[in-house]
Formats: structure tokens, C-alpha cells, sequence
């Protein structure tokens, strides 16, 4: 074995990069040091750092790769105004060997997944993507952009590129979620294949070619990925993302720690780096001539600015002695390094993008007269106090573009924060409380399924009877008002239903006669206990606001918010109201 030329990779990868280009701040703490702030991550960090490290390893004639493991769509200003623009020009600054797609980049449909394919540079890993059977009319075309390594149809495997280390090939490609349809938006002549089965039949393949290496770029989030190591023999590396894990001890200054880096699964590492670049992760690869794997050394680190800071704000710098403490302990701590930025990078952003994010993030466009909370399932405090304001705003919009609309329905996970009091900036809403660019839509269906989605949605999020996929699935609704009782059988849980109308006041719905409302494009697709909202009656319209437009349009209208005075909803937990 020691007589075996060693011939080494050094991958580098991120994930979960959701539009944060610029850095973020986080909060560390660590044994005998005050909590304290620092600035993290972004793109210009990352492309030094990357900078550095391929540089070592050349000047060790070592060979390098970088790949990005999906969702860099949705999370900031950056995509609620440039809808992926940005991030093509960004990722092209990056010299990405490769990317698969996440579940968000599918949000909007297949066309802006096309656009967004079309002005970047490196290749797109899909290889459970099957595009045969794209129909032709289509503006889009995917299946014709040649960088796209999707599903072979006819050999039922994943194109796949070689990356040649000196003496061995490794094969690489990329797998998502295969339920896609579940979570985001494809359209439907494009689907995806099963994962598993996907990578067993392209290792089998490789094998015959005589390629007995490999790395999978996956999106199929950390237990996945640990489940695809189990069933698929021969696979050296997965890259992963979704799960916005990050690997590696960090307790030592106050973040938590998530199995080792480079998790070891039937001879498969299994690497992810955490989310929003605040992190890069990187792994060292030695194979021998006949293309044994004998050596895997790696870590996350994290992209620190050299300035701490006593307030999330930024505003007071920590002072001699304790900035030499703060330092002393970063600077010996492994898994973090003081990182420069890119001027490079800094100077598209300025010069393209970050002024008009700054403008609108100190846009004032509504005022809230006390801190609003957010609390997905109602408990003894009550109910959200900014998840109905969000649903009511949603009537508004779908009721002036059709004044059908009745009704709206909103599943509490869509909302991600409260408002603090005072000034309400455009960045507060497209950026904290609804930072995810998903259309509403407009529907219509049977009084007894909307019955049912309510009553599937709540037990959902409460497993009651189900073992539920969590709390974000609880309904708030806008001109509806009900009750709910947890201690009644399956089916017979929601004892009242009305709806309002304007002319008679509220109403009982009644199970036969049709409704108009109004969810987001990912509520009607029936997840999470919504099941019933399938059996819609045939029209469906997809409007071109998104969540954040609804409300942003909605603070114009009515700029002041409270907490809302009156809950019309009842939810009994145990025969205790609840709310």
C-alpha cells in the first residue's frame, strides 16, 4: 500500500445558500467571555477562502473541485427583487464544477429554472431529473440545454461527468427529491425519478465502464442521504444539502454540534455545510492508482469578520481587553478562520445589486403599535398575532383580482417571524416575516373539503391520530371562523364552520355547495394534511403575487397593525379551549 501513488482531491463545497451574499451576523458565546456578535459569511468571503484553499492544493499538484448542493433560490431581498438573476451572476463568480437543484429553485415552475439555467456557467447535476418527455411547445426548453446532466430514459441511469485525479476517474452527478411535486412547483411532464433506485443503476453502469469511483451531489437532505450510503454500495463521497446541517463540534463557542464531519456510512462520507454561506465546507480526498479511497480528512469553517460587537445591531464594538480575548479564542478555535472579501465580488454587488436592497430595506411602508409574535399552533397565550394579519392580506389581493374570492386559508410554517414595534420596512416583510416568493392562487371546491383540509391541516400539526410533519401545517384562515375539538373521532373534529358574506353575515358552510378562495401554490398542492384541497373544482388561477406582494399591498392599504382583537376560532385540546 505505502509503495501506491496517492493521488488527491480536494472538494469544496456549500449548500442551502438562499440569496445571502452579503454576510450575516451571529451571536457566539464561549467560557469566560460575554456573548458577542460577528459578522459571517457571504459570497465575497466564500470566493476568497475558496481562493486559498485551491491555490494549496495546486501548489501541491493536487487536483480541486467546488459544488453547491441545491436551494440557493429564495431567502433574501436579493431573489424577491431579481427572481434568480442575481444568483446566476453570483454563482458564476464561483468556479463551480457543478450544482444540482433544490426544492426551492422548482417554487416558481420550470421557467424560471430555465432562465436561471441558461445564464449560468457550470454544469446543472440532475440525474433523476427526466426531461425526455418535455413537451416541445414550451418556450423554455430544458431538455436542450446541454448543460443540464440529467436521467437517461433509455439506460435509466444519471448522466454523469469524470473528474480525473491523476490516475483515477471519478464519476460525478447529482441527485434531488425525487417528491419533488411535493414540496415546489415542476411542471409536469418533467418529473423525477427515484433516487435510490437512480444511483443504483448508474453505479452498476459505471462499474461496467470500469469507473468504480464516484461522488453524488445531492439535495435529498441528511437522513436521505444516510439511507442512499445504506442501500448503494461504491459511492466514495455525498455532498449533501436541504437539512441545512452543519457538520462538526461547535459548542466550544456557543453553536451546536452535528455529527462528525464526513459522517462515515457503509464506506460512503457523508459532508454538508450548514446554510446562508456562513460556512465552507472542504474534504481532502487520497486515492491510491487502482482507485482506492485511503485517506479522508475534512471540516466546516466558518467565514468570521475580525470585529466583534456587543448588539445583533452592529452598533457598539467590543472594547479592549475583552476584543484580545474574543480574538485569541477564534483565532485557536478549528472549525473558524478571519476571512477577507473579494473585492471582486464586493463590486458586482455594489455596482448591480445592493443599492436598490438597501433602498428597500429602509423603506417604511407600515408602523406596528406592539410587538407582534408568531406562534404556529394557538397555546394558552393565544393565537399568532401576525399569521392572520398575513392571511387577511391574502383575501384582500385574491378578492380584487376575482371578487369571487370568499375565503383564504394559510398554513401557520409559511409565516417565519413576528414584527417588532414600530416602523415596518419593505425588507421586515420580503425578507423575516414571508421571505419565501411562492404565488397565491385562486381556487374553488365543495364545502365538505374544505371542512376536511381544516380539520387534516390541524391534526397535522398536532399528530392527532396522524403522525404529523409538524406544526406549520395549522390553518389561520380570513372570513371563515370554526371549531375545532381534538377529542372527537377522525372526520367529525370540526363541529362548526361558517363563512361571511358582506350581504347575510356569517353563514354555515354547506358540504355540497361550491366556494372561491385562496392559498399559496403550495398549500393547494395538498401537503401536510391539506389533502382535501386536491378535489377542487376545475378552476385553478395562479396569480402573479407573491405572499410578501399580498401583504406589502395590504400595510399600503392599513400601514398600522395591532395584535387583532378578536379570535373567531376555537381550538379545543382535551376539551380546553384553547383559543
Amino acid at each position: 500500500m505505502k509503495n501506491q501513488k496517492s493521488n488527491r482531491l480536494r472538494v469544496m463545497h456549500i449548500n442551502d445558500t438562499h440569496s445571502y451574499f452579503d454576510e450575516s451576523v451571529i451571536a457566539l458565546n464561549s467560557d469566560g467571555l460575554d456573548k458577542f456578535y460577528i459578522k459571517c459569511g457571504g459570497f465575497s468571503r466564500l470566493s476568497h477562502q475558496i481562493t486559498l484553499l485551491s491555490e494549496e492544493q495546486k501548489q501541491q499538484e493536487g487536483e480541486v473541485a467546488l459544488f453547491h448542493a441545491g436551494d440557493c433560490f429564495q431567502g433574501t431581498l436579493y431573489f424577491s427583487l431579481y427572481k434568480g438573476k442575481a444568483n446566476a451572476d453570483l454563482l458564476n463568480q464561483l468556479p463551480l464544477d457543478g450544482m444540482v437543484l433544490g426544492n426551492h429553485e422548482f417554487d416558481l415552475g420550470n421557467d424560471l429554472v430555465s432562465d436561471f439555467i441558461a445564464n449560468t456557467q457550470f454544469p446543472i447535476l440532475m440525474g433523476n431529473w427526466d426531461l425526455s418527455q418535455e413537451e416541445e411547445s414550451k418556450g423554455h426548453g430544458l431538455k436542450h440545454q446541454e448543460r443540464i446532466l440529467d436521467f437517461d430514459a433509455e439506460l435509466r441511469i444519471a448522466n454523469y461527468m469524470i473528474k480525473k485525479i491523476g490516475s483515477v476517474d471519478v464519476a460525478i452527478f447529482g441527485l434531488t427529491i425525487d417528491q419533488m411535486e411535493v414540496l415546489a412547483s415542476p411542471d409536469p411532464d418533467t418529473p423525477f425519478m427515484n433516487a435510490v433506485e437512480t444511483a443504483k443503476n448508474t453505479m452498476a453502469y459505471l462499474a461496467g465502464k470500469g469507473i468504480n469511483n464516484a461522488i453524488v451531489i445531492s439535495h435529498l437532505g441528511y437522513e436521505s442521504d444516510k439511507k442512499l450510503a445504506m442501500s448503494v454500495d461504491g459511492i466514495d463521497l455525498i455532498i449533501g444539502g436541504h437539512s441545512h446541517v452543519l457538520q462538526g463540534d461547535f459548542t466550544e463557542i456557543g453553536l451546536e454540534e452535528r455529527d462528525n464531519y464526513g459522517e462515515n456510512i457503509n464506506d460512503t462520507y457523508i459532508v454538508q455545510a450548514g446554510c446562508h454561506a456562513l460556512a465552507l465546507g472542504y474534504c481532502d480526498l487520497d486515492y491510491t492508482d487502482d482507485g482506492q479511497l485511503i485517506s479522508f480528512n475534512g471540516k466546516n469553517i466558518l467565514l468570521l469578520d475580525d470585529l466583534a460587537y456587543k448588539d445583533k445591531a452592529c452598533s457598539q464594538l467590543v472594547e479592549e481587553p475583552e476584543l484580545s480575548k474574543v480574538i485569541d479564542k477564534l483565532n485557536s478555535f478549528e472549525y473558524a478562520v478571519f476571512c477577507q472579501k473579494d473585492p471582486k465580488i464586493e463590486t458586482l454587488l455594489i455596482t448591480k445589486y445592493r443599492k436598490e436592497v438597501e433602498r428597500l430595506s429602509q423603506q417604511v411602508i407600515g408602523y406596528s403599535i406592539e410587538d407582534l409574535s408568531h406562534r404556529r399552533i394557538p397555546d394558552e397565550k393565544g393565537q399568532s398575532d401576525i399569521a392572520p394579519w398575513v392571511v387577511e392580506s391574502f383575501y384582500s389581493k385574491a378578492h380584487q383580482i376575482d371578487n369571487r374570492v370568499q375565503f383564504a386559508m394559510h398554513n401557520a410554517g409559511g409565516v417565519r417571524s413576528g414584527l417588532n414595534q414600530g416602523d415596518i420596512t419593505y425588507a421586515d416583510i420580503a425578507g423575516k416575516v414571508l421571505p419565501f416568493a411562492i404565488p397565491i392562487v385562486i381556487y374553488s371546491l365543495k364545502g365538505k373539503y374544505l371542512k376536511a383540509a381544516i380539520e387534516g391541516a390541524i391534526d397535522n400539526a398536532t399528530d392527532n391520530g396522524v403522525i404529523g410533519s409538524g406544526s406549520g401545517s395549522f390553518p389561520y384562515v380570513s372570513q371563515l371562523r370554526y371549531c375545532y375539538e381534538a377529542s372527537k373521532p377522525s372526520g367529525q373534529r370540526i363541529t362548526e364552520l361558517s363563512i361571511y358574506s358582506s350581504i347575510m353575515g356569517w353563514l354555515p358552510v354547506i358540504d355540497e355547495q361550491i366556494y372561491y378562495g385562496t392559498s399559496t401554490a403550495y398549500t393547494i398542492k395538498g401537503k401536510e394534511g391539506y389533502a382535501p384541497l386536491t378535489h377542487r373544482e376545475e378552476m385553478l388561477i395562479t396569480t402573479p403575487f407573491s405572499m410578501a406582494d399580498c401583504f406589502i399591498d395590504y400595510l399600503t392599504h392599513y400601514p398600522n397593525l395591532a395584535k387583532p382583537t378578536e379570535c373567531l376560532n376555537k381550538y379545543k385540546r382535551n376539551e380546553a379551549v384553547i383559543f
